[in-house]
């Protein structure tokens, strides 16, 4: 069952990257934005699951890339640690309070950009690997050998800068959402 749980969240990111793919262009398009991306309007309209279904959802293929190389290092070991029914709970989790984070930054500061992909359940798995395997070697850029918990850490604190100054097309705010959750995941699932 355990690296189903993994390779199923990737395939299932695969297949609606690949559906975003075959859309462009089409009537599919509008079908897909309405339902795989979230944000203040997504929510108003009550479009609730669009919560879940923008962290399955990307766009671009680095942006895919990326976050499965993330989900599949981070996760593996995550997983052993924890358990694969917690894999999918944490990713779960921190990407509905990634979603409703980003939501919420958008009607704090009236960014009402919508947002999509897997980076806050990703984070949220990321940070509970930094705070399980804080002295693990990680490359940041696949060159620099960093501890773990500085090279997440320090992706945090981009996030927080990022919140703060806004702009950009990155959902700093649904990042920390993860974060958030995959620091309490660890903190809750490592004192029973």
């Amino acid at each position: 069952m355990g690296e189903r749980v993994l390779w199923g969240l990737i395939a299932v990111n695969v297949v609606v990257f690949v559906l975003w793919s075959q859309a462009r262009g089409s009537l599919l398009q509008d079908v897909m934005a309405r339902h795989f991306l979230v944000s203040v309007d997504s929510i108003a309209e009550l479009r609730f699951w669009t919560l879940i279904t923008a962290e399955f959802s990307h766009y671009d293929p680095s942006h895919l890339l990326f976050n499965m190389v993330g989900l599949y290092f981070f996760g593996r070991p995550v997983a052993q640690a924890l358990g694969w029914k917690d894999l999918l709970g944490l990713y779960l989790t921190g990407a509905l309070v990634a979603s409703l984070a980003h939501v919420l930054y958008g009607i704090v500061t009236g960014d009402m950009a919508p947002s999509l992909g897997a980076s806050g359940a990703v984070m949220a798995i990321g940070v509970c690997f930094a705070a399980l395997y804080p002295r693990a070697t990680l490359l940041v850029s696949f060159v620099f050998p960093v501890p773990a918990a500085v090279a997440v850490g320090g992706y945090v604190l981009l996030d927080v800068l990022g919140a703060m100054t806004g702009g950009g097309n990155v959902a700093h705010a649904a990042h920390l959402g993860g974060a958030l959750i995959g620091f309490l995941w660890w903190y809750v699932r490592t004192r029973r």
